[in-house]
């Protein structure tokens, strides 16, 4: 599997040497098991009596793939796979800026900001979900789209390092992106609500 997780179509005789076999007889068995679980597809061969496999890019496949118990010990290896971040985050394109790009940092970085991003996919089931962690703006007044978004997926981001500490599941670099990420809110604009119904920055 984890030769697999670049995403591109692989024989079977690399895949036996990937797993440190020389014949494919002996890992028969394991891409039958694979393919039958829909974790792996074949794909059109480039010479005749070739066969060749490539792991199905699909979310439902690929939570199947992360959550296998026995592909437990590589999630972080396949969260940090180039179409892992993408494929999760896409559902977030719409928020401010650039910071669809930086949840997929974090998905990359933290197990349980992954959970989080996972089981609430759009921006508006994590806001209904997670709306408390704005308090603190809301009794400062601060209205601010953008300001708020970003403080909101860094509380969770925190959250969820905290909790990764404890349990597994971090990535290199996480502690490297909260920094990243207060730098980043420090710059922003925080507008908000006049006493008489007119914004203004601060």
């Amino acid at each position: 599997m984890r030769l697999l997780l670049d995403g591109k179509p692989h024989t079977e005789i690399e895949l036996a040497q990937g797993a440190g076999f020389t014949k494919v007889a002996a890992i028969q068995r394991w891409i039958k098991s694979f393919e039958n679980a829909r974790f792996i597809s074949r794909v059109p061969a480039e010479k005749r009596g070739e066969v060749r496999y490539q792991i199905v890019l699909t979310r439902d496949a690929i939570r199947r793939i992360y959550y296998y118990p026995e592909f437990r010990k590589i999630r972080p290896l396949i969260r940090t796979a180039p179409w892992f971040g993408p494929l999760f985050a896409d559902t977030f394109a719409a928020l401010p800026g650039d910071l669809h790009l930086v949840i997929q940092d974090m998905i990359k970085r933290s197990h349980s900001f992954f959970e989080i991003i996972d089981t609430y996919d759009t921006p508006e089931k994590v806001r209904e979900i997670y709306q408390l962690c704005l308090y603190v703006n809301e009794l400062q007044g601060i209205k601010d789209e953008e300001f708020n978004a970003w403080c909101l997926y860094y509380q969770l981001y925190v959250q969820a390092i905290i909790r990764d500490l404890s349990e597994g599941g971090l990535g290199e670099g996480f502690m490297d992106l909260v920094g990243d990420v207060q730098d980043r809110i420090r710059t922003l604009p925080k507008k908000k609500d006049h006493p008489r119904g007119v914004t203004h920055g601060t």
